[in-house]
């Protein structure tokens, strides 16, 4: 039997105790409820359409971080004194373009070496040169000649040797005019940190410049761990940019740990910097929306998360208005739940739910 209302006394009796009997009347009755259009209006109800979707939009607090292997230190390659910087935080640079000039006594050092030892390996090669002919003529005895060769290939090594150092010192293989050395940059990107000043004397290592490139980025998701398991490595991610406008990208990894404070899990995905309409810099707060087709085939769905009813048992329902006035007490499950939307399995695609009124038809499924 269908659930029936007269259309005036009934109706004002129900608006009238509705609030005290909506929270604790137990649902007893399965059948579907059948209003007039008057009653439908009385009691508020309204509907909203599920609209049907391959994947349902989830989304998560994330935070806009740089890749590791797009990130570059340069570092002083020995002791001396920043005597000009040619850039500074938030410049442009390209591959090779000079950043530092370094003057340091070791540079000038280790180049005198460098020209001291490639003036010992001609005079080597000359010798080795003038020896070998001598020989050829019977004029030197074997051994002389050995001689020449082994010095020959002493002063080689060591030519090497002392240009290995001074190029690992960030020196080049002849001295500059004024003795000084100049650094560039590792790669084309930003520079996101100048960490020193003209005039300023470092130590070996220390970081003079934090350089990265920003074409495209990460976004790292904070999940919570029951639902990691529906994210797949290559679902789409959608950013919402702090200036309104939507960024694009895939998900590249999934986080192997669970945080013990969040019970949240790291899901990592790879953005552009600049998308359509929005753009993303590095050490942002953003919202991300992954895609995440149903597990195991369910088509999930995404619905206001008024349109849910709590039921015994901890399970949830929701009103499907299958036939004009006709409401279904239907269950559903519920897979995620964030602000106003609710992402849910077990419902038709196309399916109209109330959203408005739904303590209004529990309690007439008491009577």
């Amino acid at each position: 039997m269908h659930a029936k209302l007269p259309s005036t006394r009934l109706t004002r009796s129900l608006l009238a105790t509705l609030c005290a009997f909506a929270v604790t009347a137990p649902v007893w009755a399965t059948e579907p409820i059948s209003l007039k259009a008057s009653q439908i209006s009385s009691l508020g109800i309204q509907l909203a359409t599920i609209q049907p979707q391959d994947a349902a939009r989830q989304r998560f607090p994330a935070q806009v971080t740089i890749p590791t292997a797009q990130q570059r230190v340069v570092a002083a390659p020995v002791a001396g004194v920043i005597e000009a910087l040619m850039v500074s935080t938030g410049d442009a640079v390209k591959a090779g373009q000079g950043l530092v000039r370094l003057r340091s006594p070791q540079i000038q050092e280790l180049q005198r070496d460098v020209s001291q030892s490639g003036s010992q390996l001609d005079l080597a090669k000359r010798t080795a040169a003038r020896d070998e002919a001598l020989y050829q003529e019977g004029l030197i005895p074997l051994s002389r000649l050995e001689a020449s060769r082994a010095q020959l290939a002493q002063q080689q090594a060591l030519a090497q040797e002392r240009r290995q150092t001074l190029a690992l010192s960030g020196g080049v293989a002849r001295p500059n005019a004024d003795g000084s050395i100049s650094l560039t940059a590792p790669l084309s990107g930003r520079v996101l940190e100048q960490l020193v000043a003209v005039g300023q004397r470092v130590e070996a290592a220390t970081p003079l410049y934090r350089i990265a490139a920003l074409d495209t980025l990460w976004v790292d998701i904070q999940v919570p761990a029951k639902l990691t398991s529906q994210i797949r490595l290559g679902h789409a991610v959608s950013v919402v940019s702090p200036d309104g406008g939507t960024v694009t990208g895939e998900v590249i990894s999934l986080g192997a740990t669970v945080d013990a404070s969040t019970q949240t899990s790291l899901v990592r995905a790879r953005v552009l910097s600049k998308g359509e309409t929005g753009r993303l810099r590095p050490g942002e707060l953003v919202e991300a929306s992954v895609s995440v087709p149903g597990s195991d085939g369910v088509s999930l769905s995404t619905l206001p998360a008024q349109a849910l009813v709590s039921a015994p048992g901890g399970t949830h329902h929701v009103f499907v208005a299958s036939a004009p006035g006709r409401f279904v007490w239907t269950p559903v499950k519920v897979h995620s739940q964030s602000g106003a939307s609710a992402v849910v399995s077990g419902l038709p695609a196309g399916s109209q739910v109330v959203v408005r009124g739904t303590a209004a038809l529990k309690s007439l499924m008491a009577e």
